[in-house]
């Protein structure tokens, strides 16, 4: 199936029946979403079928940045060479990344996460970023934060030091966004 992905319309995005598997993402999409980005807090993206065009469209996923800065005692050093003087490095924070389960297993996270990361090389463009941010699951089991972690891994994320759940990648290391993409 071919999705789109596009910034999240309650008006044109169908939430009711979206199912992740964890409750608090569920209620993310359907209950709070709205008001976090219309109070400026956060960006929210949907996966949709790209071959539905009638409305409302079924949110086959999502995921949510907003902005974050964290010190540089933080970071391993090489993720941060010369620092700013205020000591905080600017970043996108992934605050949600979510697949409905009829829809897991199927490549749709991927496709989120690379989207996500696309839209922190465009804000690059725009403001001074540095590097994308995240946190493992909390309410995971073990077995789903090992699972999610090794995901996040092969995408270049690597742990903070002495925070293993907290992970980041530097948007340098990224390869270079086509202009018009």
């Amino acid at each position: 199936m071919a999705v789109r992905i596009e910034a999240f319309d309650p008006g044109l995005h169908d939430t009711k029946d979206f199912r992740c598997g964890s409750d608090s993402q569920d209620n993310v999409l359907r209950r709070t979403a709205k008001r976090q980005q219309r109070d400026g807090y956060t960006r929210l993206y949907v996966a949709t079928d790209a071959a539905q065009v009638d409305e409302p469209r079924a949110c086959l996923g999502f995921y949510a940045i907003n902005a974050h800065a964290i010190g540089v005692a933080d970071v391993p050093s090489d993720a941060a060479p010369r620092a700013p003087r205020s000591n905080l490095i600017p970043g996108v924070f992934l605050s949600h990344l979510a697949v409905d389960g009829r829809q897991q297993e199927k490549g749709l996270g991927r496709i989120l996460l690379v989207d996500a990361m696309q839209q922190c090389q465009r804000a690059g463009q725009i403001l001074g970023v540095r590097l994308m941010l995240l946190d493992v699951a909390a309410d995971a089991d073990e077995s789903e934060r090992a699972q999610l972690q090794r995901f996040y891994a092969s995408m270049g994320f690597r742990p903070l030091p002495g925070r293993p759940d907290r992970l980041l990648i530097s948007l340098s290391s990224l390869p270079p966004l086509q202009l018009g993409v």
